[in-house]
């Protein structure tokens, strides 16, 4: 009986080694697992390095295509006048970086700052104004709010709202869509 219970010892043992040092193939399923990054993926288990950030592709040169509709300026009995926004706005944007998850837009010369989320969300941050040159009313401060989104890292599309105030007139408020492309 003694031996039995040495030897049941040692086949239990043996066989809880051996079973212990089988290992379990892991299955690895590929995408992007980084947290941060536009496309992450949680059931990736493999980074295979398809990650997309949205701040990095926010930056550089953007070519720009604006559908805004006309500002309508009218003072009773002196003066009716429609400006064509989309003659306003440049043909391209810069954008750069200016810290984390901020970036800057260069319009006609007044600096715009933006907030980019990690899955692309672009949000223009508060008490932003642009100049604009009307022609017959001079430059304007333009109030501009907005949002949008970065698609892909070649494509966004950005909504702009601008609020515009001119003493002793009648004016329309806007609504301008920019579409961006590299």
């Amino acid at each position: 009986m003694k031996y039995i219970f040495k030897i049941s010892v040692l086949l239990f043992i043996g066989l809880s080694f051996v079973v212990s040092s089988c290992k379990k193939e892991e299955v690895l399923i590929d995408g992007c697992t980084d947290i941060t990054a536009m496309n992450y993926q949680d059931l990736a288990t493999n980074n295979n390095g398809s990650c997309i950030f949205a701040y990095g592709i926010a930056q550089g040169q953007w070519d720009i295509e604006t559908a805004c509709e006309s500002l309508s300026i009218s003072i009773p009995f002196f003066l009716d006048t429609l400006v064509p926004l989309n003659d306003l706005f440049p043909n391209s944007i810069e954008i750069m970086g200016v810290g984390e998850g901020v970036v800057s837009l260069d319009i006609n010369g007044s600096t715009i700052l933006a907030d980019i989320a990690n899955d692309g969300a672009v949000t223009i941050q508060d008490d932003q104004k642009i100049s604009l040159d009307t022609g017959d009313f001079g430059i304007l401060d333009v109030g501009i709010t907005g949002s949008g989104n970065i698609e892909t890292s070649t494509n966004g599309d950005l909504i702009l709202y601008l609020t515009i105030v001119i003493p002793a007139t009648t004016t329309n408020v806007p609504s301008c869509e920019i579409t961006f492309s590299k």
